[in-house]
């Protein structure tokens, strides 16, 4: 089948997703390529892809599913039969019915999926003291990710039609594992650091950090805990303060060192 535009959709709130889907993307040499961010509050972004189209979903991992807020957002993007590239990225831990669950939303919105990956990123949790997969996706997963799209490219121009494609398999299990939930904490701010610069508000994907008389607060309802703004707070004045995180991230420093690969499905 032709392929006259290549789209790349992501839900990536510390940048990881985004480069792995930009990276399979690149691959498509010749062909026209946009892309669609779900990362940041919008008005119900909606957007049908037409059959020669392709689509490049990219979303991250949280406790083993699709985060919820990619879910919510995905639910505005609908196929035509569209063929669909599937990506997943997780912080070196397991991403357990992640995929699958991805999946499954992409066929019940009209997308026929024709391959699929699970890729590595940086922890969210991840820090300069108790680094978890630093770095990652690295210049190796970003060597993966353009091969692996010269791979999908090969093979969906090589049929007349994407519903040749059976079902594709992925790992996961169905029910899917229950969602852990959102901690019922935020992330800590030091007000007496703080600059009140904005550039944490800007990049919240719940929309739930403000300002107000008594400074920064945070909203711990749409707060989803992705740590995106104490990566881009230039003081350094947001942090991981609730014990149960600050003992989360040092398991999974300990236990989730050894280096994971990529994995693809055809």
């Amino acid at each position: 089948m032709n392929i006259n535009k290549v789209w790349t959709v992501s839900f990536s709130p510390t940048g990881t997703s985004r480069k792995i889907v930009a990276a399979i993307a690149a691959s498509f040499s010749g062909i026209a390529c946009s892309s669609l961010d779900l990362t940041y509050p919008q008005d119900d972004v909606k957007k049908t892809f037409k059959t020669d189209e392709l689509v490049v979903i990219g979303v991250p991992v949280y406790a083993g599913r699709v985060a919820p807020l990619a879910v919510s957002r995905l639910q505005g993007m609908k196929g035509s039969s569209t063929p669909a590239v599937l990506v997943v990225l997780y912080g070196n831990r397991d991403y357990e019915d992640a995929l699958l669950e991805l999946r499954d939303l992409a066929a019940a919105a009209s997308f026929i999926p024709v391959a699929a990956s699970a890729f590595i990123g940086e922890h969210s949790f991840s820090a300069r003291h108790l680094p978890i997969a630093e770095g990652r996706p690295d210049r190796d997963d970003l060597l993966s990710a353009a091969s692996f799209g010269t791979g999908v490219f090969e093979r969906i121009t090589s049929l007349e039609d994407p519903g040749a494609f059976p079902l594709l398999q992925v790992p996961g299990k169905t029910p899917y594992k229950e969602r852990a939930g959102s901690p019922p904490v935020t992330p800590s701010v030091d007000a007496a650091v703080c600059t009140l610069c904005g550039l944490c508000i800007d990049t919240c994907p719940g929309g739930a950090i403000a300002t107000g008389d008594d400074g920064l607060s945070m909203d711990v309802v749409r707060c989803i805990f992705c740590c995106a703004c104490i990566r881009v707070c230039p003081e350094e004045a947001i942090s991981i303060g609730a014990l149960p995180l600050v003992e989360k991230r040092q398991w999974l420093h300990e236990n989730c060192a050894e280096r994971k690969e990529p994995e693809l499905y055809f």
